[in-house]
């Protein structure tokens, strides 16, 4: 394996800063549009999943703009402060401030139905909808401000192809532990000290209202440390001095990227597969498993993240090793492997007598999707240079945008369609724990077979990949005899 050389090492403290605001991602909008949608405002709250898979699919057709456009801008600030740190700066404050807003909707709002003769409805549309949507959105767009500028500092953080994989290793260890603690968030909000005197059942409306404060208070202290202590290795040198590329024309650049299309296909059909059944995973846990007790099958999620963050954090130092040994891409055909085990594990884990038992494919799908973050950030990177020698501009905001809105869309498609696949098993929320038992069957095998289908495509994707380590190493060459080595 080859030796990282010295110019090239990213320093440790620059490291450890930048991971350590990887978990911002998940705190802010993973979890809510994720782990705690349905839970929380389909089973607490009562809106229809096919209604909550809506409000989604807005989230993501805004995104659709609001993500190219801050990358772009991004691309093009000057500042004597760089191109992201700014942006990352504000963008941690104001997605602070907006996390508790969504999760405290006031009472209000969640008694107003309004009347909407222009929209030819009358009382279907709920306040609580409205207040969803529209602060959900305003969210979004503050989160977008955070997130474009701070995934693409990490594509200039460094040029050495290994040195990349390193970096994206320490955030990829970080981001575990972010999805151990909000792994933990369901289990919190319906403790004891939540309960509804009224009904004795957990109030986990008020608990997650609470909770939302701890979230937040995470997000604005470790959300500004990259902008603080990161430094911007392209920007004196190259970005600072090179003319600013106008939206559309940047755009067209991206769409001309081979390798670009390739990678993001492979993450958007890898992590729709994934994400279109993880709240399947949650409905089996309580409805299956746990006979519909919320509290024991929240404690539950809770130690499936803790088992995740553990193998995930594990197994980094493997999967390094994978890909200085061989190369990334033959890396990720190993990860899909471990991927398909894990998913037919789930069919013979998940055992109402032996509620643990589905920790085991926890674990399995830990380490791949530890792998993930770890390969895929890295190989971002390497398309960056790819575009350069083309482009002769350093474009890491805008092409890490349209990433980035892929990788968005997977998790945000696939939660709304969760929504209707749902429904379509046959779940009824008004009969808790008294689900049929089709339904539990359909949930089950659409939880293991679905992934399968989305994840085959993936391998074709990665198969025909061209970037290796020889490519990227020819590369580098090339640029640094043009302009030199930064």
């Amino acid at each position: 394996m080859k030796q990282v050389a010295a110019e090239d090492k990213v320093p440790l403290s620059q490291k450890i800063a930048y991971s350590s605001a990887a978990p911002i991602d998940w705190w802010s909008v993973g979890l809510a549009t994720g782990v705690l949608w349905m839970p929380i405002w389909n089973i607490a709250y009562g809106v229809s999943p096919a209604i909550l898979g809506i409000i989604l699919l807005i989230y993501r057709g805004w995104d659709a703009i609001a993500d190219p456009v801050m990358g772009n801008i991004s691309d093009n600030t000057r500042t004597r402060w760089g191109r992201r740190r700014p942006y990352i700066f504000v963008g941690a404050i104001f997605t602070a401030l907006l996390v508790p807003v969504l999760w405290n909707p006031p009472e209000f709002v969640q008694n107003w139905t309004p009347n909407l003769p222009f929209l030819g409805v009358d009382h279907q549309i709920s306040g609580l909808v409205i207040y969803l949507t529209v602060v959900g959105l305003l969210l979004f767009t503050a989160f977008t401000v955070w997130a474009m500028p701070y995934y693409s500092l990490m594509l200039e953080m460094t040029p050495d192809y290994d040195e990349r994989t390193h970096v994206a290793g320490y955030r990829a260890a970080v981001t575990k532990l972010g999805v151990f603690v909000g792994g933990w968030v369901l289990a919190i909000a319906s403790l004891d000290y939540f309960i509804d005197p009224a009904t004795g059942e957990p109030d986990v409306k008020a608990g997650m209202g609470m909770v939302s404060y701890g979230l937040a208070a995470l997000v604005l202290i470790l959300g500004i440390l990259p902008a603080i202590f990161v430094k911007e290795r392209y920007y004196k040198k190259e970005a600072a001095q090179q003319e600013k590329v106008p939206f559309w024309k940047g755009v067209k650049e991206t769409i001309k990227i081979k390798p670009f299309w390739l990678l993001c296909g492979f993450i958007f059909l890898f992590m729709f597969g994934n994400g279109v059944v993880s709240k399947l995973g949650i409905y089996l846990n309580i409805y299956l498993i746990n006979d519909g007790e919320l509290q024991k099958s929240f404690i539950i999620e809770g130690w499936k993240a803790t088992v995740s963050a553990t193998v995930g954090i594990c197994t980094i130092p493997i999967w390094t090793w994978i890909c200085e040994k061989f190369d990334k891409k033959w890396a990720m055909f190993i990860i899909l492997i471990s991927g398909f085990i894990g998913a037919g594990l789930n069919y013979v884990c998940l055992q109402p007598a032996y509620p643990y038992l589905q920790l085991v494919p926890v674990a399995f799908n830990a380490g791949v999707l530890g792998a993930m973050w770890l390969i895929v950030p890295s190989m971002q990177a390497d398309i960056v240079d790819y575009d350069e020698r083309t482009t002769h501009q350093r474009r890491e905001g805008s092409i890490n945008s349209i990433f980035s809105w892929f990788l968005k869309m997977a998790f945000t498609l696939s939660a709304g369609v969760s929504g209707f696949i749902i429904e379509a098993t046959g779940f009824d929320v008004n009969v808790g724990s008294e689900q049929p038992p089709e339904v539990l069957t359909r949930m089950l095998l659409f939880f293991v077979l679905i992934p399968l289908a989305f994840w085959g495509v993936s391998a074709w994707l990665m198969w025909i990949y061209p970037l290796n380590r020889e490519k990227m190493h020819a590369i580098r060459t090339e640029l640094e005899d043009r302009r030199g080595k930064l």
